[in-house]
């Protein structure tokens, strides 16, 4: 999601009107990179969200997220210096991606003190930093002075704004001034003269005012005659009284991109748009679809994603060993050869051409020496990579195995956490993961033991099915919750729930054996295709092998069902 400088100017304008005269009543550090401020005015409660994920954004969220059980340090501070305070202002720095807080509040000694939140949403440069009287007190991402960060962010430290922070606003400027800056402008590309002077400009709106100029972004300042100068700023200035009527969003989607803008954008006309009567409804919207449990479940998906590519190269290095391997036959051939022409003198010679005596047909063969050794010798150094090569062959054929099962375990740790929608599921998954060594834990992310056993239940004509919905479910279900003579539902070598159909009082029908083969087929990887394979066998024929990963288990004596996805829980 692209957030540029004018989109940030409307988001900015919404912040303070929903916002206006607010006092922050609660405060939370969700994650390592997220805030969450609780406001309170007039118009009612409000869940003010900073994230500087993937997509940095400042919105307001419909509901309050989950938050954690031990604040941080810096939670604790923010508490401490913000809590209770009142909003005074929200306002953008000169049209760039910076948002500044005012916010009243009383100190120790009852005078009114006012202190500042920054907010940058400037890609992987993106912070939030706490001031007052222009000293930083404290920021979410500090930056030390031996670092090969742009500036020092550090308690107190003066603070700085960000580099090119003193590009203009270009709507503050008339027609006349915008045409005299740039008949002295340099020989640079005309989109590249406006990024690098203005705030606000974006390949989004330069293409805009190309179109309706008739103007090439890529052409010349010095090149451009002065009639085509003053359209351009007419284009300009026309372009910055559209956005002091703009209300709401368009949202484009370009190649399953969505790109975000407060005005309708003739050069976009040809892709799929959204209209929004207020950005921070999209924000909201673009929060839920992104389901992003205190930023936590994103980061170990990448994490994960990770950890699956580097298993792939593992498997892809190996799997070039075993290719390897295949010369071992080959190597043992050119052994017994010069062994048998051992007698002949060849000795010191780069190669040597013999009768293949082990084949039917005889065939001349042309065999690799060593000039430095003699025929036996080279003999028994083609034994010796045989031999080596027959081990690695047998080492790297049970490294491929134990490879495969890890990148299959990694599947369904991926399974899980696109599917997981709570914060116990994501504990959970999270619990697993650092179980399995996957991630490390601060002393104060004390992870529990136990986990949640709300397990999800479907009632089908008066039987129960349970469906796990991570791999530490999946083993409590299969391994302790259901009896022998249950039913046992898994998609077919695909990652997946298990699925229980318990029924060990009674022969299930056909009807309940579907209803459970389709959930199977839901809760899966395979969700989005129309048939899928769903293996079923009583739950006494599944085990868990010694030391195997949690969720991975081996079974015989199943049944193979063709079932159509259908998640019952929603009927």
């Amino acid at each position: 999601m692209n957030l540029d400088g004018i989109t940030l100017h409307c988001i900015t304008n919404e912040l303070a009107d929903i916002l206006k005269g607010g006092q922050i009543s609660k405060i939370y550090q969700l994650d390592r990179r997220a805030l969450y401020f609780r406001v309170f005015n007039e118009k009612g409660i409000h869940h003010l969200i900073i994230t500087l994920d993937d997509s940095p954004r400042v919105y307001i969220s419909q509901h309050m997220p989950p938050t954690p059980d031990v604040p941080t340090g810096l939670c604790m501070f923010l508490r401490k210096y913000y809590e209770n305070g009142r909003i005074a202002s929200i306002h953008q720095l000169h049209l760039d991606r910076i948002i500044e807080i005012a916010i009243d509040i009383l100190d120790i000694s009852g005078r009114v003190v006012s202190r500042k939140i920054h907010i940058e949403l400037m890609g992987k440069y993106s912070n939030v930093i706490f001031t007052e009287n222009g000293m930083i007190i404290e920021a979410l991402i500090k930056t030390g002075k031996d670092t090969k960060a742009l500036r020092t962010i550090a308690p107190k430290e003066p603070y700085d704004f960000p580099p090119n922070f003193m590009r203009m606003n270009p709507f503050e400027f008339t027609v006349d001034e915008l045409t005299a800056m740039m008949q002295s402008g340099g020989d640079e590309p005309l989109g590249k003269w406006m990024l690098k002077r203005f705030n606000g400009m974006s390949t989004i709106v330069l293409n805009e005012l190309s179109l309706r100029t008739g103007l090439d972004k890529e052409q010349l300042v010095l090149s451009l005659t002065s009639q085509a100068i003053i359209s351009w700023c007419r284009a300009v200035e026309a372009f910055g009284k559209e956005l002091q009527h703009a209300s709401g969003a368009y949202v484009y989607t370009v190649q399953k991109k969505e790109i975000i803008f407060p005005l309708e954008l003739s050069s976009m006309a040809q892709y799929p748009r959204r209209h929004f009567n207020l950005i921070e409804e999209y924000l909201s919207e673009y929060q839920s679809t992104h389901r992003s449990l205190n930023g936590g479940q994103e980061e170990l998906q990448k994490k994960v994603s990770k950890l699956i590519e580097k298993q792939k190269r593992k498997i892809k290095r190996v799997a070039g060993e075993l290719q390897e391997t295949k010369k071992m036959d080959t190597y043992k051939l050119y052994g017994d050869l010069l062994m048998i022409y051992a007698y002949e003198k060849h000795d010191h010679e780069k190669s040597v051409t013999v009768k293949n005596l082990l084949s039917p047909q005889q065939e001349s063969l042309l065999i690799p020496l060593n000039p430095a050794y003699s025929m036996t010798n080279n003999a028994n150094r083609y034994y010796k990579r045989y031999a080596k090569m027959r081990n690695r062959k047998q080492k790297s054929a049970e490294l491929h195995e134990v490879n495969q099962n890890h990148l299959n375990y990694l599947y369904s740790l991926e399974y899980a956490l696109d599917n997981a929608s709570t914060k116990a599921e994501l504990t959970d998954i999270k619990a697993e993961m650092h179980q399995m060594g996957l991630i490390k834990t601060s002393a104060r992310d004390k992870m529990k033991k136990e986990f949640s056993q709300q397990i999800l239940t479907v009632s089908a004509d008066g039987l129960e099915i349970w469906i796990g919905r991570n791999n530490r479910q999946n083993d409590f279900l299969t391994l302790k919750k259901a009896h022998p003579y249950d039913l046992w539902f898994h998609v077919k070598n695909q990652p997946g729930s298990h699925v229980i159909l318990s029924c060990h009082r009674v022969s299930p029908t056909d009807r309940q054996i579907t209803i459970a083969a389709q959930l199977a087929a839901y809760y899966s990887k395979a969700r989005n295709s129309s048939k899928v394979e769903v293996d079923c066998t009583l739950v006494r024929n599944v085990k868990k092998p010694a030391h195997a990963v949690p969720g991975f288990v081996i079974f015989d004596k199943q049944t193979t069902y063709i079932a159509e996805p259908k998640n019952w829980v929603q009927e």
